[in-house]
């Protein structure tokens, strides 16, 4: 559960990250994607879905609660 609840935040989470990127600092999306060029796009793609990870599963764990 907690793989899909990462998932289907990724796109929502990049958008939100990537306007306010945009909007006030005026960031390129693939510095974003890349954490400013340091890893590949692919590599990026893997670590922000790692970071939403966590998050995603602590709230199914907590979900799954009995």
């Amino acid at each position: 559960m907690a793989a899909i609840v990462a998932t289907l935040a990724y796109i929502p989470i990049g958008a939100l990250i990537a306007i306010l990127a945009f909007g006030a600092f005026d960031v390129p999306l693939h510095s974003l994607l890349t954490f400013g060029g340091q890893i590949h796009a692919a590599a990026g793609l893997a670590a922000w879905w790692a970071i939403l990870y966590l998050p995603a599963l602590l709230y199914s764990a907590a979900c799954a609660r009995i």
